[in-house]
């Protein structure tokens, strides 16, 4: 069985405003054909909350895309799968299903440790503590990394145990750079960064230091690669396929195969939808490098087999990275 698994992608943020809106089947409308064109798996779904709606908007915008999602595998059951442990993206693989994972992209929607219970309940399995801003949980990593940064808060290390005890995904991606050394300090679980580069190759704040990266790797977590412009590249560039490949080939480097997967943060759809205050925040207008999404990904595992990349390492890079991770973290 092969397996394709996008870490990270932004896709209830748009499904819940057309869900409100009254449109049904979005996923399978709008989505699942690039899925289908790409031959996805699965994707991990993140639940993002946009600033315009904080910071009193957290709590109902994270559940309404939750709601999104459960009604949308409720109208596509033959599409479309809720994943909370690996082997539930085996099954929904083995079924021809789009599997889903939930997963916090920013804490502002968990009020307390207790809530986190309660969105455990809902489905979802996965705390990525920060965006690229401050909340009650930790300090973002800002785009130019000139903002004065801390770590995490005494809420956000309770938080962070909580989620360990829970057996849930720890992702690092968006975090600063000091959050990332107090989750080290204070966890012993695999961890994963969704959608992070490296820093060595894009000196991006947004992006992981070596030392980060080899200690995600000796955890046995992962990191997935990300397919946005600002975050492959320095600001004034353009970059293309052959500088992901660059951060695929270091990132390799420096964690080996077995730790890097696709987080593509595909966000050509849905910056729409993004405040100014939120695209200020970044130093340019961000695209994606693989124009079409999904859709693009078996062009990209060409040129990753053109690059000299056994089927072996394609296989791993592409899923079952993923697979080994969240059967590690994601105990019953």
């Amino acid at each position: 069985m092969k397996y394709i698994i996008d870490g990270h992608f932004d896709l209830l943020s748009d499904v819940a405003v057309r869900r409100k809106n009254g449109e049904h089947k979005v996923i399978e409308r709008l989505y699942y054909p690039a899925f289908k064109k790409g031959n996805v798996t699965g994707v991990v779904a993140s639940l993002f909350v946009d600033s315009q709606y904080l910071p009193y908007g957290g709590i109902s915008i994270a559940m309404e895309q939750i709601a999104a999602l459960h009604c949308e595998i409720s109208e596509s059951p033959d599409l479309l799968m809720l994943c909370t442990s690996a082997d539930d993206f085996v099954k929904a693989a083995s079924e021809n299903k789009v599997g889903i994972l939930l997963s916090f992209e920013g804490a502002e929607p968990i009020s307390s440790c207790l809530m986190l219970h309660a969105f455990y309940a809902a489905g979802v399995r996965g705390l990525g503590l920060t965006w690229s801003r401050r909340n009650m949980a930790a300090d973002g990593c800002d785009f130019t990394g000139n903002a004065k940064k801390g770590g995490l808060t005494d809420f956000g290390k309770m938080l962070v145990k909580e989620a360990e005890s829970l057996n849930m995904i720890i992702d690092l991606s968006h975090l600063s750079d000091e959050g990332v050394d107090d989750v080290l300090s204070i966890t012993s679980c695999p961890l994963i960064a969704s959608h992070s580069n490296a820093r060595a190759v894009a000196h991006n704040n947004r992006n992981l230091k070596d030392e980060h990266l080899a200690e995600i790797s000796r955890r046995g977590g992962v990191v997935g690669l990300n397919a946005c412009s600002i975050i492959n590249a320095d600001a004034g560039s353009t970059p293309d396929r052959r500088q992901m490949l660059a951060h695929l080939d270091y990132m390799i480097e420096v964690m080996g195969e077995q730790h890097v997967g696709f987080g593509f943060d595909f966000c050509d759809l849905f910056l729409k939808n993004s405040s100014a205050q939120d695209l200020s925040l970044m130093p340019e207008y961000p695209f994606d490098i693989l124009s079409g999404g999904h859709a693009d990904i078996p062009d990209f595992l060409l040129d990753m087999k053109e690059h000299n990349y056994s089927d072996e390492r394609i296989s791993l890079l592409s899923g079952k990275n993923w697979l080994y991770a969240f059967e590690k973290i994601l105990k019953k």
